[in-house]
Formats: structure tokens, sequence, C-alpha cells
């Protein structure tokens, strides 16, 4: 009989998360129990404890977090290599529904408005749409700054952005009605419609809008 190697600590919780990323990212937070996690992971629900003292809320919170940072790196990663505020947008919305598109689980998670999730769950949700918002409303600002326009207004534009926004990519989830490069056209052509109705800078918003449009798919994909 072949000796079966024992694991280590860093190896069984590694083990554990992965596990609670599957379980998490199928059933929800709700509707997971700890021994579905314990099973995938091939491990003992004393184990779970002894890494996750917190147990379910703990391991969720630790998964929640993986999936940020993994998130808030693209995105940091693509809008650091726009030339142009309005082009840090576009990058931004593309890198969110990229990352959506290849973790699908991690969106639902991230994007989790249930009441039955614990309140320390919700809280830590809250953090981060609203870390989200505020680097959306520092950009944006930029941007109605060069237009000659008040950027007041850049949290607002944010939120609404972040909500419309994940309202949309759950749609295009489960339907995949249209590429991912039309979605971005249409949610950046709807924020900056809202751009042009304001009192100054509507040229140059038209006229950046339509040079953006214009990249080719050749373009976007090397980017």
């Amino acid at each position: 009989m072949p000796m079966r190697m024992r694991l280590s600590r860093d190896e069984r919780r590694l083990r554990l998360l992965l596990a609670a990323t599957e379980v998490f990212g199928e059933k929800g937070y709700r509707k997971t129990e700890v021994s579905e996690i314990v099973h995938r992971a091939g491990v003992t629900k004393p184990m779970l404890y002894r890494h996750f003292p917190g147990g379910k809320a703990e391991i969720y919170m630790e998964v929640l977090d993986d999936h940020l940072q993994s998130m808030m790196r693209r995105l940091g990663e693509a809008m650091g290599k726009a030339e142009a505020p309005l082009d840090a947008l576009r990058r931004g919305i593309d890198a969110y529904l990229r990352f959506a598109e290849e973790n699908p689980e991690a969106f639902h998670l991230l994007a989790e408005t249930s009441a039955e999730l614990d309140p320390g769950i919700v809280d830590r949700l809250k953090e981060v749409r609203s870390t989200i918002a505020d680097g959306l409303a520092d950009t944006i600002g930029v941007v109605l700054k060069e237009a000659d326009l008040s950027p007041e207004g850049a949290p607002v534009y944010a939120h609404v952005l972040l909500g419309g926004v994940e309202s949309v990519v759950a749609w295009w989830l489960e339907t995949k009605f249209l590429e991912r490069s039309a979605v971005v056209t249409y949610l950046l052509t709807l924020l900056w419609r809202g751009f042009e109705g304001l009192p100054r800078g509507g040229s140059r918003i038209r006229f950046e809008l339509s040079r953006l449009i214009d990249l080719s798919p050749v373009a976007e994909a090397g980017s």
C-alpha cells in the first residue's frame, strides 16, 4: 500500500480556500455548509476550524479578500496603461468585464447583496464597493476637470457606473448577448452622453469618445 503524504499546514489551508471558493461560488454563502467545504478539500472539520476559528464566515471573508485583491490588481494594471483619464475608464470597465468573464463565481460573490449575509460580511462588501467607487470617482473627476466641468458630481457618476456595470455584467454573463468590447462601448457611451448634457465641454468629450470607439478590435485585444 503506497504511503499517504502528509500535507503541510500551508497546503491544508490552501486546499480549504480553494474548496471554499468553489462551493461558495456554486451555492452562495447561505446555502453552503462547512461539511461540503471540508469534504471537497479532503480534510476534517476540526482542521477547518483550526485554520479558520470563525468557521464559515471567516473563510468566506478570506475568499472575498482574495477575489478583491485579484480584481483590484487587474483594474490597477489596466488603468495604469492608459494615456488619458477617459482611456483609463475604458480600460477599467474592460478589465472588470474580463475579470467577471474569467471568474464568474468571484464576480457573483463580490456583487452579493443578500439580506441573509452576516453583518460583518455585509460591511466588508460595502468596503469593496466603496474602494472601487472611490477609484472611479478620482478618474471621473480628472476627466470632468479636463473638460472644464465641475468634478463635484464625480462620486455620483462613479456609484451610478458601478451599480450599472454590476447589473449589466450579471445579465451579460448569463446571456452573452454581445461581445465584451461592445458592452464596454455601450457603457462608456452611456456615461459620456450624460456628461455631454452638462453645461460645458461637450464637444471635447464627444471628440474623445469617438476616438476611443474607433479603436480597432486588434488594438483592444493587445491592450
